[in-house]
């Protein structure tokens, strides 16, 4: 990876040449010492530098490595932890990782998996015997080698969550360190507890990840798959027969229950080098393995092309105590795996914003505001948890149940305080707003639904949770009545806006956790595949079936709903990309197909605009135009923009927010850019992966634009 503008020239005395990756405390640089050797140096990101836990971490990690220094890890050759910005110099290995190795080429044989296991097992027997836990074993810490030697072909990389035996350091209350779908049990529920079994769990999981290509308990979503491996059994797939009873019992829920690395070890060696033909795949299917583009938030550490759609990108924050489901003892956790963490949660609806005509509000000016605290001294950590609107900005933390800056200002207006009270579980999501009226949480934590008027505050109504999602479509407010499970059947009630009465209930069975569209008319579309099957179309009002159309056969996910349209997108052999498009009329039910030239990776739903669906291709970070009447592709946008929110189509043109916080407007028909803002906060030199950018979109009021990113909320004037 070539450097960037922001990059250091050297750090430590060492000339930096490249970059080999980045992840959620740092950048790896490829080094050269004066006399020529190479190292890859750990750079931990500015924005964590004057943060002392995480500089008591990256001590812990320094001082780990160097005890765990041998045959199976990359040695230390230099470090400085109390740097501006703490630095670590370890050996450079040349290879790819395990992620990238099955990625590219597919599951393991099975030699090389009995050997993969073997030197595993024997890395974690000389980690544990040096009394130290790694707490995140996961593909894409396996390195292997590019030339085998008498040491092997693997290396564990990066401890930077590990924990010594007598280390005082501790991870904070609430807070979860590891990698869905590859952490323990123990993990999720006593993360102050973990002990060296955990890393067992993790071999078992990653050897049937180099087995299969995919986490024994890999769902739809991260949180399902965090449910899977505390409630559920693993699915082991096209794993070796021979194998099966050892990971089994390194997977088993009791860290009691599974051997230790050196036992792992023991039987490993005594298996034939070719192991045996394993039973016919158990594993789950490419739909329930990797989630629609709608579903789910965030990559789930390193097991495949999973997906950050809009109306589950906010995950992390709940995934833990979630997952047990009434288990006892769980508190609110922030999972850290290879993303920062930060407040987010797993529903997020899509909710179409307050456009009307005009100028600008009385009196505004451009402005930016951080949002830094509450009044109280008390971090809000809002970032993107805002949406914005025509009669303000709101947003919503942890600490402050709903905040109304005002549109021409972005001066707090009024604020509803957040209940102190420990519960269970508890995330925070973007506000709805519509018709006057904002949606939020529950500000006694019950993860209920409050309803308030957008103008005053007034509290018009609130429903008890805990509830599941909630969304804006038809109307109505559509609730999920039960929390997301494994049970693909629902209960779903529908409630007036601003009364809050109940307009009716259903129970709906469909493998979607989010099935319902917006229609016309209100109306609305029901995915329903799982159960009565096809597309239903709903009257918003009263729930009624008014008819249904059975959907296009294959592996499908429906993408989206536009004017009585559905698009579907089939998964490329499994990939979890797609280069097809099967468009069809909710009417009638025809169906016709579109052929991408290329395959791409969907952040969010497509976007619809006549004839043009505008697609934000999360993998290659460009956004694509694809004419849609036609079915050929139109353009896509320069891989030097790195386009970083859904985009917005406003008065006939496409918007995006930048990293940067700048506002870039392009021609929908070209994809050329048409001007852009300049950046509403000093982002300090900091890298792009450092600017954690909101993926929600820009707001065009009248002649304003207002954007949200990761370091506060803005408004400017559009681009000329």
């Amino acid at each position: 990876m070539t450097l960037r503008e922001n990059d250091p020239e050297s750090v430590g005395g060492y000339r930096i040449e490249s970059r080999i990756g980045t992840g959620g405390m740092g950048v790896v640089y490829l080094g050269r010492s004066a006399s020529g050797r190479a190292v890859a140096v750990k750079v931990v990101h500015s924005r964590y530098a004057d943060n002392p836990e995480f500089r008591a971490r990256f001590r812990q990690e320094i001082a780990a490595a160097r005890r765990v220094s041998g045959a199976f890890t990359a040695p230390v050759v230099d470090a400085d932890p109390e740097a501006a910005r703490p630095w670590m110099a370890t050996a450079f290995v040349p290879g790819r990782t395990l992620a990238q190795l099955v990625d590219e080429s597919g599951p393991l044989d099975r030699p090389a998996l009995r050997r993969l296991g073997t030197e595993l097992a024997e890395a974690l027997r000389e980690i544990h015997r040096a009394e130290v836990v790694h707490r995140d074993l996961k593909p894409s810490n396996v390195l292997l080698l590019e030339s085998e030697g008498d040491d092997g072909a693997v290396r564990v990389i990066d401890f930077g969550i590990s924990r010594a035996a007598d280390s005082d350091v501790r991870t904070q209350t609430g807070m979860v360190m590891g990698s869905p779908p590859f952490m323990a049990p123990e993990q999720f529920s006593r993360p102050h507890e973990v002990g060296s079994a955990v890393d067992v769990f993790s071999l078992g999981a990653v050897l049937v990840y180099a087995a299969t290509g995919h986490s024994p308990f890999e769902a739809e979503n991260a949180y399902l798959a965090a449910y899977n491996t505390v409630h559920g059994e693993p699915r082991l797939g096209e794993l070796p027969e021979r194998l099966r009873p050892l990971v089994s019992r390194c997977l088993a829920k009791e860290p009691a229950d599974r051997p230790t690395a050196s036992e792992v070890l023991e039987e490993l060696a005594g298996l034939p080098g070719d192991l045996p033909e394993g039973r016919p795949a158990d594993g789950p299917s490419p739909e329930q393995r990797f989630p629609r583009a709608d579903g789910v938030t965030s990559r789930l550490g390193d097991s495949g092309p999973v997906r950050r759609g809009r109306r589950g990108r906010r995950l992390w924050a709940a995934v833990a105590a979630l997952a047990l489901l009434g288990g006892a003892g769980a508190v609110a956790a922030a999972v850290v795996g290879d993303r920062p963490a930060s407040s987010v949660d797993e529903f997020d609806a899509l909710a179409p914003r307050t456009t009307p005509g005009g100028t600008a509000p009385a009196g505004w000016r451009p402005w930016h505001n951080a949002l830094g605290s509450d009044g109280k001294d008390q971090p809000m950590s809002i970032g993107p948890s805002c949406t914005p609107d025509a009669l303000g900005v709101f947003c919503a933390s942890e600490q402050v149940a709903l905040t109304r800056l005002n549109p021409a200002t972005g001066t707090v207006e009024w604020t509803k305080s957040m209940s102190r009270k420990q519960v269970s579980s508890f995330s925070v999501r973007e506000p709805l707003v519509h018709g006057g009226v904002v949606f939020v949480y529950s500000a006694d934590r019950s993860q209920g639904v409050d309803a308030y008027d957008a103008k005053t505050g007034e509290r018009l109504w609130r429903l008890k949770g805990p509830l599941g999602e909630f969304e804006y479509l038809g109307g109505v407010l559509l609730v999920r009545l039960d929390q997301l499970g494994p049970s693909d059947t629902a209960r779903y009630a529908a409630y007036a806006p601003r009364t809050g009465k109940e307009l009716w209930r259903r129970e709906l069975t469909s493998t979607s956790p989010s099935p319902f569209y917006e229609g016309s008319e209100d109306t609305l579309y029901a995915d329903l595949r799982g159960g009565e099957g096809g597309v239903a179309r709903l009257d918003a009002r009263t729930g009624r079936t008014l008819g249904s159309v059975d959907a296009p056969k294959g592996d499908l996910w429906l993408a989206t709903v536009h004017d009585g349209t559905a698009y579907w997108a089939r998964w490329e052999d499994g990939s979890g990309v797609s280069a097809a498009f099967f468009v069809q009329d909710l009417g009638s039910g025809k169906t016709r197909r579109i052929d991408f030239p290329w395959s791409v990776e969907p952040e969010a739903p497509p976007l619809v605009q006549g004839d043009t669906m505008y697609i934000f291709d999360y993998g290659n970070e460009t956004l694509l135009a694809l004419d849609v009447k036609h079915g050929k592709p139109l353009w896509s946008s320069s891989r030097d923009l790195r386009v970083f929110s859904e985009p917005a189509y406003h008065a006939g043109r496409l918007y995006v927010t930048m990293p940067d916080t700048s506002i870039l407007a392009l021609d929908p028909g070209t994809g050329k850019e048409i001007g852009r803002t300049e950046p509403s906060f000093d982002t300090g030199g900091r890298s792009f992966e450092e600017l954690s950018p909101s993926s929600v979109p820009p707001l065009l009021v009248g002649k304003v634009l207002y954007g949200v990113s990761g370091p506060g909320i803005f408004s400017v004037a559009d681009v000329s």
